[in-house]
């Protein structure tokens, strides 16, 4: 069977073909010429200008700088970093032109042979923002741009670009969405971006000056960052970027070295800077001037050197107002041990400094599993809980008893025999709690040095965590190890007599004072009625305590059961109570806490002074009572031109917890100062002095303020 060959097409169709393909070439070729210059070739890749209309329209133009740059090869940002230079144009021979600068969009971090710099790879739009002089005429655009291309070796290069523009109608080009996709990465200063500088202070380090930047975010970070453009005589190194708390804030830490443009001895502090807080593809400048802050040797990780800080911190912890309540049971611990023989004195001593260190240790394990679940909290976090309160209150109550010789703490059988003989073990117990006591009741505390080694700690992981706190219990434990270790000190003290029975009444009703401000905490923190009810079951245990110590034998086991019973009822009667209502500030002269205000007082020329407090921190009403209260910094913060913003911690507080995480805080009190000098504020120590208030507020620029004092 014969099959018929298939039939050629006519020659016509195929003419036809080609002719409607060199048309579309004509047309895209046209298409092209509309809104683009010529390519130049440069070697390491190629670059034009480009337009985001096909003419010229209006009195503005949008243009770009378009490179496409070889695989391996960059070109750099406005601020190159350690080396490189930027690109430049010269418009000279532009006619109807006034061209406007570069914008640049958000470039990446590039490392090679321990050089970091800024730049673009594969490929980038320059936008740049034209006026028209002459709105009916075309435009001729004609540039010389220099720039530097690297990879291994750098290669600069001068380039003529040209474009023409005739005079129509603002038709986009094919180049306005790719002109536009670069204009969106060009990082603004516009706040609705959802970044927030929180604060920028030069941190002295014993490898040289670090720049700290805390930044904080409407929504999670996903990958912050910090480009840093300053003086030409600075160098910004690789940062170290840390999240704190819900993963909203971050703080960045930079590393700052004078270039070979720098006189000796340079410091960054108040040099203007401009800063570029960066979330992915979010991007926003701020300009500030960074403030001093404080000496800190964790940013270089330095373990060691803040491991002699904890220490520091932990011994200094003795001596504040916090621990002054146990102070009686301190100094009765030695005059009890004056009569004893030096091995006695010596186990007794050891005890408490295990009872101060087993504490420390145990708040390490609770501040790293509560970290570890994402909670923000701080130093003396416990104070903020009623049930806490409430049995700080009967331990309290239970030790001014034992002072009173109405009751006494014994170790276990066991463990008592393994420490010494079994006839001490109610004076092993007195000096383990001892320990735990006066270690619990300093937590409220931020004494200097702690905040540092609290801060380091809790920004890093649990082994960090339970070093520092390990480091602290032996600082304050310090005394009690000195005494174990040369005994004969107790020597030097009376020895007990009928003497010391005036000093322990004296002193449990210290204790008893103590127990009277726990319960005021507690009336803030729950309620009035809770307070009460505290109030009248801590009495009834006391008396209790006071009637079993007169009773029969056969009765005391019934008594001390009660007791015990009245005890758990105590502790646990705060929680079937609620909070009330807000806190209250009670004082006039200050407003609420409200963090997203102080740039806006600031911006209107205004001073704000912060306070973070709380009723259960003691050195915050030392400070309140010897400084904020009196004298020139009582005058200074009732001026009109000064907002007194106090934040009051004594119940849970998120906001406050990352508000004093931004200053690497965790403990109060904390005082910052703001100012048009100091934006992003000045740390204040946790004792205040008020020269170092005056200055301080001298220094965020309230000079006029300060000068009257």
């Amino acid at each position: 069977m014969l099959t018929r060959a298939p039939r050629a097409w006519p020659k016509w169709v195929a003419l036809v073909a080609l002719v409607l393909a060199m048309i579309a070439t004509v047309n895209t070729r046209a298409a092209d010429a509309q809104g683009a210059g010529s390519w130049v070739d440069y070697g390491q890749g190629r670059v034009r200008l480009v337009s985001a209309t096909a003419a010229a329209a209006g009195d503005r133009l949008l243009l770009g700088l378009h490179y496409v740059i070889a695989p391996g090869w960059e070109i750099y940002w406005r601020s190159p970093g350690e080396a490189g230079y930027p690109t430049t144009v010269d418009w000279t021979g532009s006619d109807n032109l006034r061209a406007g600068d570069l914008q640049w969009p958000l470039p990446r971090r590039f490392r090679l042979l321990g050089v970091e710099t800024y730049g673009y790879k594969d490929e980038v739009v320059l936008p740049i923002h034209a006026l028209v002089e002459r709105q009916d005429q075309g435009v001729k655009v004609r540039g010389e741009a220099r720039f530097l291309t690297c990879n291994e070796v750098c290669v600069p290069h001068t380039v003529n670009l040209a474009l023409d523009l005739p005079a129509g109608h603002a038709t986009l080009s094919p180049y306005a969405t790719l002109l536009n996709r670069f204009q969106s990465r060009v990082p603004q200063s516009d706040t609705h971006l959802g970044l927030t500088l929180e604060r920028a202070e030069i941190v002295v380090t014993p490898k040289g000056e670090w720049l700290r930047v805390a930044m904080r975010s409407d929504e999670p970070l996903r990958a912050p960052d910090v480009l840093v453009e300053g003086p030409r005589e600075f160098v910004f190194s690789t940062p170290a970027t840390r999240l704190t708390g819900d993963g909203r804030g971050a703080v960045v830490d930079v590393p700052v070295a004078a270039s070979v443009l720098a006189s000796t001895n340079v410091s960054l502090v108040g040099k203007p800077l401009t800063l570029t807080l960066v979330d992915g593809d979010r991007a926003r400048e701020v300009a500030t001037v960074p403030v001093p802050g404080a000496i800190d040797a964790a940013v270089d990780g330095s373990l060691l050197a803040m491991v002699l800080i904890a220490l520091l911190g932990g011994l200094i912890l003795n001596v504040m107002p916090c621990v002054l309540p146990v102070l009686a049971v301190k100094v009765l611990a030695v005059v009890d041990h004056a009569g004893n023989s030096r091995r006695a004195t010596r186990i007794g001593f050891l005890a408490s400094a295990g009872g101060i260190v087993a504490t420390f240790l145990l708040l390490a394990a609770v501040l790293a599993g509560v970290r570890a679940a994402g909670v923000a909290i701080g130093w003396g976090f416990q104070f903020q809980q009623p049930l806490f309160i409430a049995a700080m209150a009967l331990v309290i109550t239970f030790f001014a008893a034992t002072l009173l010789g109405w009751f006494e703490i014994r170790l276990p059988a066991a463990l008592a025999g393994a420490v010494g003989r079994p006839t001490t073990d109610h004076r092993l117990g007195t000096s383990f709690l001892t320990g735990m006591f006066a270690t619990i009741l300093a937590t409220p505390c931020s004494a200097p040095f702690v905040g540092t080694a609290v801060g380091f700690a809790l920004s890093r992981g649990p082994w960090e965590i339970v070093a520092m706190f390990a480091a602290m219990g032996l600082g304050m434990a310090a005394p009690y190890i000195a005494v174990a270790l040369v005994p004969r000190i107790v020597e030097w003290f009376p020895r007990p007599g009928r003497w010391m029975l005036v000093v322990r009444q004296v002193m449990a009703v210290a204790l008893v004072a103590t127990v009277v401000w726990l319960v005021s905490v507690l009336a803030v923190q729950v309620s009035t009625l809770a307070a009460v009810v505290l109030a009248v079951l801590l009495s009834a245990t006391l008396l209790l305590l006071a009637w079993r110590h007169r009773a029969a034998a056969p009765r005391r086991r019934w008594l001390t059961l009660a007791a015990m019973s009245l005890a758990v009822v105590t502790i646990v009667a705060p929680a079937i109570h609620k909070a009330e209502t807000a806190l209250t500030i009670p004082d006039a002269r200050w407003v609420a806490f409200d963090p997203g205000s102080i740039a806006g007082h600031v911006a209107e020329g205004r001073i704000v002074f912060v306070d973070v407090t709380a009723d259960w921190c003691v050195t915050c009403k030392v400070n309140k009572e010897l400084v904020l209260n009196r004298g020139a910094v009582a005058e200074i913060l009732a001026d009109a031109r000064v907002v007194a913003m106090r934040a009051d911690w004594t119940r849970p507080d998120e906001r406050i917890a990352r508000y004093l995480e931004g200053f690497r805080r965790f403990g109060i009190p904390f005082n910052a100062v703001y100012g048009r000098q100091a934006p992003g504020g000045i740390a204040l120590p946790e004792l205040l002095r008020e020269d170092v208030v005056v200055a301080a507020i001298r220094q965020a620029g309230g000079a006029a303020l300060a000068a009257r004092q």
